[in-house]
């Protein structure tokens, strides 16, 4: 977990938006060297992103902002609002509806998915693997894909659960997720482990993949 300088830095930036090492200096009273150390860390980390803000004719003004990484060092309560959001539309009737937009969520998934793969010409599974994997860890999965050292069968294996707060009201996303690797693979698709069901992981098997 971040602390001291870093994190002051990274308050500073959530209070103002964006700020330039020069404003940071002033602000922490810290040497400017030890201030752009600890603004390369962050970036390095992924935790700022770099911009360029032009003022006249002079060169741009280089200015860092947090993240998606960064932002989620915040305390947020979307996850809470969403579940709760959910839990009403089950309460006044309204699952065709709930049911229509995980669908539609899933399926812009899989479209997306597909322009991945088309963009990548991939020709095989590992490749496509990997692909799917990239785009899992964009969305927060922290996926790997493994052979199981025991059965030899391959597994697509997620790490976190990004959608751990609505799962706690409906498993809808989970059943949904199983279909999208069988359309992905193309092939059979066993959930071997299960994290709403206290496991470490979401694993799943893609039968005879290889």
């Amino acid at each position: 977990m971040l602390n001291g300088p870093k994190k002051k830095l990274l308050d500073l930036i959530k209070h103002h938006g964006q700020l330039t090492i020069d404003d940071s200096v002033e602000k922490m009273n810290l040497a400017k060297t030890t201030v752009r150390e600890h603004f390369t860390q962050l970036e390095r980390d992924d935790y700022i992103e770099r911009s360029y803000e032009r003022s006249g004719r002079g060169r741009p003004s280089l200015r860092f902002q947090l993240t998606k990484k960064g932002n989620g060092l915040y305390p947020s309560y979307e996850p809470e609002m969403m579940r709760e959001f959910i839990r009403y539309l089950q309460t006044e009737g309204e699952h065709q509806i709930l049911e229509d937009f995980f669908q539609k969520f899933w399926d812009r998934r899989y479209k997306k998915l597909e322009v991945l793969l088309e963009k990548e010409n991939v020709t095989t599974i590992k490749s496509k693997a990997q692909i799917i994997r990239n785009m899992l860890d964009e969305e927060g999965f922290m996926a790997k894909f493994e052979q199981d050292k025991d059965s030899g069968k391959w597994m697509m294996k997620e790490s976190n659960c990004p959608f751990r707060e609505i799962i706690k009201v409906t498993k809808l996303p989970c059943k949904l997720e199983e279909e999208f690797y069988q359309k992905a693979f193309g092939k059979d698709v066993e959930r071997k482990s299960y994290i709403a069901e206290g496991d470490f992981s979401c694993t799943y098997c893609i039968d005879g993949c290889l």
